[in-house]
């Protein structure tokens, strides 16, 4: 499997590298609970101006908000896509592993190849705060940060897309993305539309309340 290629058991790690992991792991875990407060507080904000505001020109304007930023966050990337897409899309899974993606979320990789980034996540501290905060809007504030993925992918370069099969925040218990390069990307959007929010955003799970 690929996983048993990946990842180093910790039987095979050195005593220095164990010791390293094993200081390390308080320290991600105050990093974790920054996180959650941060997403606390940002909820609740939201769902102050849905009472004050209405849901749908809040919602709509947040999830813009994040898609806008995490394209143009995607863009700073165009340099190392356009040089080399397989190498750069490596350099993104290298980063999710090793770096402080780890300290938010289980990443478990399907699959990577030149052209594809195959991944699950688990006990991501959105869908915790989202969950929590599922009274006064979580789930439907929560799911606007998670479709900034997709606009970030999209950002890379004209010829990357990423699909979300599976998400967490509409009742799954995991989250399924597919980061590719294809020849045509046809059909996928760099602008936020009530379209893609219908498909993947707060309006998707409006839908389930009718």
């Amino acid at each position: 499997m690929f996983y048993e290629k990946q990842i180093i058991k910790w039987e095979g790690r050195d005593l220095k590298t164990r010791k390293e992991d094993y200081e390390c792991q308080l320290k991600a875990d105050e990093i974790r609970k920054g996180y959650m407060e941060w997403a606390r507080t940002y909820t609740k904000m939201a769902s102050a101006l849905v009472l004050e505001f209405g849901e749908e020109i809040v919602l709509d304007t947040l999830e813009e908000a994040w898609w806008n930023l995490q394209y143009e966050g995607g863009k700073t990337w165009r340099e190392d896509f356009d040089k080399n897409p397989s190498d750069a899309i490596k350099m993104f899974y290298d980063k999710w592993h090793t770096d402080c993606q780890g300290c938010t979320g289980s990443v478990y990789t399907v699959e990577i190849t030149g052209s594809c980034w195959d991944i699950m996540v688990f006990n991501c501290f959105h869908q915790a705060v989202a969950l929590e905060l599922d009274a006064i809007g979580g789930r439907k504030i929560g799911i606007g940060w998670c479709m900034g993925d997709i606009a970030a992918v999209r950002g890379w370069c004209n010829n990357t897309v990423m699909d979300f099969p599976v998400m967490a925040l509409r009742g799954d218990s995991y989250c399924w993305q597919i980061r590719r390069i294809v020849d045509n990307p046809a059909g996928y959007q760099d602008k936020w539309t009530k379209e893609i929010s219908k498909k993947c955003g707060w309006r998707s799970i409006k839908e389930l309340e009718g």
